[in-house]
């Protein structure tokens, strides 16, 4: 019996040398052994390659990407081995470029405080004039001569719609993932955040540090919006992913073209200050409707001489729906100093002076134009 087992071992040994290409034969009670069974083997199809295509980016991408340049912010540094100042980089972000006279759009935070500021594009580094910008929308415009850069065709950001294809290109940290192509949807387009003047789109498309100044594009290849702040958790019990923001391009081009131009942005002025008034959508017996309340009127302003009063409710402006004051903010921030806007204001008297016990007077709706004046 000892001998047998040992035979059986060893052929099993023998089996698994030939990498299981025998089926072991068990001994019988008489020695001999059973007849081998012969190995499964299952009959299935292979797929085939599907004929493709390719996807709605790749030639937005392709056409696109040219005009996307890397931005560095130079500053200076005490080099300890040498015993010498020397320029460094101190901040790094994307830029796109938006006039064929070399004009390319990027993020104040990207450029601030910088003692030089240089653009890579296509794997050349130039020397870039900072032509001005705009702390309060977050926008500056560079200016980089000879080069011979493509412009990006700018689209109309309000025309687009939440769950409208977004692509963000640019080159999250610095030169390490250059071109850097992400995608998603327009997740919402008329977002409010907090500390930013603007309504921002919002995208769930990658933007990493680095993206900020680059470009959010459409599927026609136009400029829809400037990358320019994501959403991080500081908490280890929260999880955020998929929030970037984007400055809209109709809020940017009246800036962009005011920097050009003037080296500087000329904001508008109405000269008012400004509520939201929650409500409801239309003028209702014994209700206000939702709106900008103004409740107060500089002397001497443009919005005085047009005949806006303490109390009006705007409820649009050159036909678009006024909902509360940053609606009014933001249409207002796209006209430029000399513009004539078209109100639409309900005035309800005495309507400062109301309690919530009051009953709700009726009011009157007027069309108010107002010549902006200038902030400066």
């Amino acid at each position: 019996m000892r001998r047998n087992w040992l035979g059986i071992i060893a052929v099993a040994l023998a089996c698994a040398m030939l990498g299981g290409a025998l089926t072991l034969a068990w001994m019988g009670s008489g020695g001999a052994p059973l007849p081998l069974t012969p190995r499964a083997r299952a009959e299935g199809t292979l797929l085939p390659t599907l004929e493709g295509f390719d996807s709605p980016f790749v030639q937005v991408a392709e056409t696109v990407m040219p005009c996307v340049v890397s931005v560095s912010n130079k500053g200076r540094a005490f080099n300890l081995l040498s015993g010498r100042p020397e320029q460094v980089e101190q901040a790094s972000g994307s830029g796109v470029v938006i006039s064929v006279h070399g004009h390319i759009v990027t993020n104040y935070h990207v450029i601030a405080d910088a003692r030089a500021v240089t653009v890579i594009a296509g794997g050349v580094e130039y020397d870039a004039h900072v032509v001005g910008y705009d702390a309060l929308t977050d926008l500056a415009v560079l200016q980089v001569l000879d080069a011979n850069l493509p412009a990006a065709v700018m689209g109309d950001s309000d025309a687009e719609r939440v769950g409208n294809w977004g692509i963000v290109i640019g080159n999250p940290l610095g030169q390490m993932f250059v071109d850097t192509v992400t995608v998603g949807i327009l997740s919402a387009v008329n977002r409010e955040v907090e500390g930013s003047l603007v309504k921002m789109i919002q995208t769930d498309a990658a933007i990493n540090s680095g993206n900020s100044g680059g470009g959010l594009f459409n599927t026609k290849g136009e400029l829809i919006g400037i990358p320019s702040m994501k959403f991080v958790s500081t908490s280890p019990h929260n999880s955020i992913e998929g929030i970037g923001m984007a400055i809209p391009i109709n809020v940017a081009k009246p800036i962009v073209a005011s920097i050009i131009e003037h080296g500087r942005v000329l904001r508008p002025r109405m000269g008012v200050e400004i509520a939201t008034l929650p409500g409801t959508e239309k003028v209702e017996a014994d209700s206000l409707p939702a709106g900008a309340l103004i409740s107060g009127v500089s002397p001497g302003s443009p919005a005085e001489k047009a005949g806006i009063q303490p109390g009006d409710i705007v409820m649009s402006i050159n036909g678009s729906r006024v909902r509360n004051f940053t609606d009014l903010i933001d249409r207002v921030n796209t006209r430029v100093p000399g513009d004539k806007v078209t109100l639409e204001v309900y005035r309800v008297p005495g309507i400062l002076d109301l309690t919530h016990r009051d009953a709700i007077p009726d009011g009157e709706m007027l069309t108010i134009e107002v010549v902006l004046g200038s902030a400066e």
